[in-house]
């Protein structure tokens, strides 16, 4: 069974000032000095993968790990790192433009990475990158493979060479099913999956692999895809009061009378 996890390394945009959020000509903001990592999700991702593939041939299946990003240079850590994780196969492809607002493109070069260069039975996502966040390439991708799509993942196991087992999230609660390979699934908010360390051992040995990088141009693109119109900072700004008393007796009576009272009587 082969599984391919494909990710986005997001420049840290926590680490920028205030004076650095400057947007030039091609609606851009300079993120060159600060570090590229995993959102959450995509993290996730990853480390499900490896947990699936440690399940899997503990009841006797052959697993194959592959990992796969749209994204320059700066993501070659991330893969060596995957490498070094026993991943099979590490490929970059080269975006050449900006396709950073373009997840009809991004899901476009993977779906044909898949079809025409590696085949594979199941494709993993996080379900958005913390740049962007449109949380639509897993299902533009899986649309334009014909597979069938969970969102909110949250497990998977092995079942047997044809099927998984998925849990994932609705609205009141979770459900599992079994679903019949091939397939895509975008994983959600899944507790305590950080994707794990490689040991030293392990990076010498494995995480000096070839990175295998394509080019967007080997690719054909859609026609019409998403076009970037405009770029702004939220600022998410919050009023604050403080309630003054003697104790907290009176406080909770001020907060009550001047902020609750008025709320539950519709003033």
């Amino acid at each position: 069974m082969k599984i391919l996890v494909c990710f986005k390394a997001a420049p840290d945009v926590e680490m920028l000032l205030d004076e650095d959020w400057v947007i030039d000509r091609k609606l851009q903001i300079d993120t060159s000095f600060v570090r590229n990592d995993l959102s959450a999700y995509d993290e996730s991702a990853l480390e499900m993968a490896l947990q699936f593939s440690e399940a899997s041939r503990d009841v006797g299946l052959d697993i194959e790990l592959n990992a796969l990003t749209v994204d320059g240079v700066g993501a070659t850590p991330i893969l060596k790192t995957l490498s070094a994780l026993r991943f099979e196969t590490a490929v970059r492809i080269e975006p050449g433009a900006d396709l950073l607002f373009q997840p009809t493109a991004v899901a476009s070069i993977i779906s044909q990475y898949i079809r025409l260069h590696a085949p594979q039975d199941v494709v993993l996502f996080g379900s958005q990158s913390d740049i962007g966040e449109n949380a639509k390439t897993p299902l533009l991708t899986a649309e334009m493979l014909g597979w069938p799509c969970i969102t909110r993942a949250t497990r998977i196991a092995p079942a047997d060479e044809k099927y998984i087992t998925v849990t994932h999230q609705v609205d009141d609660g979770h459900v599992r099913e079994t679903l019949r390979l091939p397939c895509v699934i975008s994983v959600g908010d899944t507790p305590c999956t950080y994707l794990r360390k490689p040991t030293l051992r392990d990076r010498l040995s494995y995480g000096k692999k070839t990175i295998a990088v394509l080019a967007a141009e080997d690719f054909k693109l859609p026609k019409e895809t998403e076009i970037l119109m405009d770029l702004e900072v939220l600022r998410h700004e919050r009023d604050a009061a403080f309630i003054e008393g003697e104790g907290p007796a009176e406080k909770a009576k001020v907060l009550y009378e001047d902020y609750l009272k008025p709320l539950l009587s519709g003033k």
